[in-house]
């Protein structure tokens, strides 16, 4: 029996899904909000049958039933889904990225680890494999194969793609965290070629060039920041600390 208030979703129609996530172990653990997309069709008895697309909106083959409440409650329409058109290759190398980010969400390190490398035996380049391979080596306390996977994608232009915004900024942060100063610079700089007006680019610039030893170069991307958003808090107390330490 449907739920009282629980609305019916039309069959074909796209839903998203919310949910925190731990990556990593140790001092590395931290939690991640992980969005994922879904096709939804309503079936008998009041159940709804979904099926999780991947990162590039294609069916990745995992299927999930739920009835209305749980529907109700754990997923959002999507009303303005636009989805974008990939290769038969950026499709396969996108499935096995897909079931790879659910083996990590769920610490399945080693399963993680092959699915990625699966998706990369297709399609080397892919940003997506890239970085989740990389982020399984942290989860596994594997630093220097993650270091070793992170080089890589430094090198790959498909980053800097809106549809990666997400993947970038975390891996801004990962390479920060690896103490991969130089490449997160690089990463930076690349960013920067494109949007030049991005506060924040300037302020994770500044920060990455400081922690490397670079405090000068790291002052002037801080001033640059605050010259596009003077009100940008963070390079403001950063600024301060430096004062006060002399530096």
């Amino acid at each position: 029996m449907a739920s009282e208030g629980a609305p019916i979703p039309k069959d074909g129609d796209i839903y998203l899904e919310k949910h925190q996530g731990k990556v990593g172990t140790g001092d590395t653990e931290r939690n991640s909000v992980i969005e994922t997309y879904w096709v939804a069709h309503p079936k008998d008895g009041g159940m709804v049958m979904l099926e999780l697309l991947d990162m590039n909106h294609q069916p990745s083959g995992y299927k999930e039933t739920v009835d209305l409440a749980e529907f109700a409650k754990r997923f959002r329409h999507v009303p303005d889904f636009h989805p974008e058109q990939l290769s038969p290759k950026e499709r396969q190398a996108d499935r096995h990225s897909a079931r790879a980010e659910r083996h990590l969400a769920e610490q399945e390190f080693l399963s993680a680890e092959y699915e990625f490398n699966r998706s990369l035996k297709v399609d080397e380049q892919n940003v997506r494999a890239n970085f989740g391979l990389g982020q399984t080596y942290v989860a596994m306390g594997e630093p220097e194969k993650a270091k070793e996977q992170f080089k890589k994608l430094v090198e790959i232009d498909a980053l800097l793609d809106p549809r990666h915004k997400h993947i970038f900024n975390e891996f801004g942060m990962q390479l920060r965290k690896l103490g991969m100063f130089a490449e997160a610079v690089k990463h930076y700089h690349k960013a920067l070629q494109i949007e030049r007006y991005d506060e924040n680019l300037w302020f994770n610039l500044g920060r990455a060039l400081i922690d490397g030893g670079l405090v000068e170069k790291g002052k002037a991307a801080l001033d640059r920041a605050l010259k596009l958003n003077p009100n940008m808090p963070e390079a403001k107390v950063l600024l301060a600390a430096l004062e006060k330490k002399g530096r």
